[in-house]
């Protein structure tokens, strides 16, 4: 996918600063936990994917990664502005939406078990508040693929806000798009086209 891309550490100190809250932090090292427990349901799932089908897949990823992704946050900074102006019946559609297609989007990805192995390879501080975990996929015969999460703490425990593949920021990326969309279509364009994104997701199984 090629988008706008922003360095990762200048995004967060624009976007984070002002919206994470305050008070102690968790220990650092459960951060990795929480990739590693989403790791292993993803693991679970290509293992069991054909049998499950898409819904099924969706069944089995959708409580671990509501626990393991901000998702309200996340939704708060890719739609910026036009957040503050929606009344909580549309936001609650909004963030329920976003949930599944982002559920969604995983349980498309990691259909299928053909060897692959996650390991933890690093985690680090990021800035003050953040920390960076990235995981290597192996898979046979193909050059593994690095994933780095970034993790905010949040109600005593950390949480995903943003996925970097080959040092691109999703949350950037979903950022750019939603806004572009939303200048043009409004909330009610967003919606619609968050549903084609489910739907395409839905056939391809």
């Amino acid at each position: 996918m090629k988008h706008l891309v922003f360095p990762i550490v200048f995004f967060l100190a624009l976007t984070m600063t002002a919206s994470c809250p305050a008070g102690p932090s968790p220990a650092p090292g459960e951060a990795t936990r929480v990739i590693e427990t989403l790791n292993s349901a993803l693991l679970d799932c290509m293992k069991k994917g054909e049998e499950l089908g898409f819904r099924g897949r969706c069944a089995l990823l959708d409580p671990v990664m509501r626990k393991s992704f901000f998702y309200e946050f996340m939704v708060r900074k890719s739609t910026g502005s036009f957040w503050k102006k929606l009344d909580p019946a549309r936001r609650k559609e909004l963030l329920d939406r976003y949930i599944t297609w982002s559920v969604g989007t995983y349980a498309n990805r990691f259909a299928h078990y053909r060897g692959q192995r996650f390991s933890i390879i690093d985690s680090r501080p990021l800035r003050d508040r953040y920390v960076k975990v990235t995981c290597r996929i192996t898979r046979p015969e193909k050059k593994p693929r690095d994933l780095s999460y970034i993790l905010v703490p949040h109600d005593g425990k950390w949480m995903i806000i943003d996925i970097q593949v080959e040092g691109v920021s999703q949350l950037s990326q979903t950022r750019s798009q939603f806004r572009s969309i939303l200048k043009k279509e409004g909330i009610d364009g967003l919606l619609r086209i968050l549903d084609e994104k489910i739907e395409k997701l839905e056939a391809k199984d």
